[in-house]
C-alpha cells in the first residue's frame, strides 16, 4: 500500500501544494531562504538571510578564475575533486555542478526565485564584469562542434528485474552491430561479471512491453475496488499523526494571537509596534501553512472514489507512453523474476500477486495467467521453482 500511495503523490500534490508556495513567495519579497540546498559559497543566518560562507566562497571565486583563463571544465572538475573540495551537497564535482555554479546569478547579488530576479538581494561573490565574460564563454564553447552523442537510453526495469536462476540483479546492456543498428537487451548481472550464470539475455523492448501489458491487465474493476479500499483505509490511519495535530495547535495559536493584536490596533495601542508583530505572525502562519501542506502531502487523505478515479486513469492509459509506462512499473510492480521458459512478476497489489508469464520467441505474444500467493520466494533453479 505504500508504493501504491508513493506513485500517487504526485498525483494529488497540486492543490496541496499552493499553500507551500505562497509561504515560498512570501519569503522570496524579503530575499529571504525558501528551503532546499543553499548554493557553495553562501549560508542561511538566524534570520533566514543569505550570507557569504567564508570557507566555500573562495572556491567559487577559483572556479571562476580557471574558467576564464582557459581551463575546460574537464580540468576544474578533476583540480576540484583531486583537492577532495565537495560540492554544497558534499558529492564530487561534475560536469553539470560546473555549469550550475558558472550560470547562477546569485553569485553577482541577484536574489532569483520562480522567474524573478531581485538585484542587490544576495551578497555578491563574484564581479559583474567576470560573470558577464563566464556567460559569453559559455555560450562560445556550446557553439564550437559538438562531439557525437550516447543515444538516450532508459531501461524500465532496472532495480525491479532479478535473475530466476542466481537471484542477482537484471540491468540494460546495449551494442551496435556492423551496420550501425543499436541492439538493446537484459543481462544478468552475474554472468555479466564472471559468466558463473547462465541466464540468456532477453531483449529489452520485447520483456517490456510483456510486463507492461501484464500490469496493466491486472487493474480489473474488481482489483481497483480492493486495491482502493485498502488505500483509503490506510489513509485514514495515517492521517492523524501527532505532527499535524501540532502544527494544527500552532496555528491555531498563531491565529489567536495575530486576533488580539488587530484589537490592539482598533483600541489605538502603539500601532507601528503592534503592526510589526502582525506581520511577523503572518509569516510564521505561512510557515506553518507550508509544513502541514507538506505532511498532507506526504500522508494524502483519499477517498475510496479519489483512488478508484486515480486506477481508472492508469486503467486506460497508453502503453506506448513511456511516462506511463514508467508510472505502471513504479507504483504496481514490487520485483520481477526472469527465468529462460517464463517471467514472475510480484505485484504491489495486496497479498503479494503474482503475475506467471510463459517467455517464448521474441517475435511472439506469449499470454500468462494470474494468480494469488502469498509469501512468494523465488528459488535458486527453475526445476525447484
Amino acid at each position: 500500500m505504500e508504493a501504491v500511495l508513493e506513485g500517487m503523490a504526485e498525483y494529488y500534490s497540486v492543490e496541496l501544494s499552493q499553500k507551500i508556495r505562497r509561504g515560498m513567495a512570501i519569503n522570496a519579497e524579503k530575499c529571504l531562504a525558501t528551503g532546499g540546498n543553499v548554493a557553495l559559497g553562501y549560508m542561511i543566518d538566524e534570520s533566514k538571510r543569505f550570507v557569504i560562507n567564508e570557507e566555500e566562497s573562495p572556491i567559487v571565486k577559483r572556479i571562476f578564475e580557471m574558467y576564464l583563463a582557459g581551463s575546460t571544465m574537464a580540468q576544474i572538475i578533476r583540480y576540484l575533486n583531486e583537492n577532495q573540495i565537495k560540492t554544497s551537497r558534499g558529492n564530487e564535482y561534475n560536469k553539470n555542478s560546473i555549469r550550475g555554479i558558472l550560470t547562477n546569478k546569485r553569485y553577482c547579488g541577484i536574489y532569483t526565485f520562480n522567474g524573478t530576479e531581485i538585484a542587490d538581494g544576495m551578497p555578491r561573490i563574484i564581479d559583474d564584469t567576470i560573470f558577464a565574460q563566464a556567460q559569453i564563454l559559455m555560450e562560445k564553447n556550446k557553439k564550437a562542434p559538438a562531439r557525437t552523442k550516447a543515444v538516450e537510453e532508459s531501461y524500465l526495469l532496472t532495480t525491479k528485474l532479478f535473475c530466476g536462476h542466481c537471484e542477482a540483479a537484471v540491468t540494460g546492456v546495449s551494442g551496435t552491430s556492423r551496420n550501425g543498428s543499436l541492439h538493446q537487451y537484459y543481462q544478468c548481472v552475474t554472468n555479466r561479471r564472471r559468466g558463473d550464470c547462465k541466464k540468456k539475455n532477453v531483449q529489452k523492448t520485447y520483456i517490456e512491453d510483456l510486463v507492461v501489458n501484464k500490469v496493466k491487465n491486472l487493474l480489473t474493476d474488481e482489483n481497483i475496488d480492493r486495491i482502493a479500499a485498502k488505500v483509503s483505509d490506510l489513509c485514514q490511519k495515517e492521517r492523524n499523526t501527532d505532527t499535524i495535530k501540532c502544527i494544527n495547535r500552532q496555528i491555531k495559536e498563531n491565529e489567536t494571537a495575530t486576533n488580539n493584536l488587530i484589537k490592539a490596533i482598533e483600541s489605538r495601542k502603539i500601532v507601528d509596534v503592534i503592526a510589526a508583530q502582525i506581520e511577523k505572525r503572518q509569516a510564521e502562519r505561512a510557515d506553518l501553512e507550508a509544513q502541514l501542506a507538506k505532511e498532507k502531502i506526504l500522508r494524502p487523505d483519499l477517498a475510496f472514489e479519489q483512488v478508484r478515479f486515480f486506477f481508472e486513469k492508469f486503467r486506460h492509459g497508453d502503453v506506448n507512453d513511456l511516462a506511463y509506462r514508467r508510472a505502471l512499473v513504479d507504483t504496481f510492480i514490487s520485483k520481477i523474476y526472469l527465468f529462460d521458459d517464463k517471467l514472475v512478476i510480484i505485484c504491489n497489489a495486496g497479498e503479494h500477486t503474482k503475475i506467471e508469464c510463459p517467455i517464448g520467441e521474441l517475435s511472439g505474444s506469449p499470454m500468462g495467467q494470474m494468480v494469488e500467493v502469498t509469501g512468494f520466494e523465488p528459488a535458486a533453479s527453475t526445476s525447484r521453482t
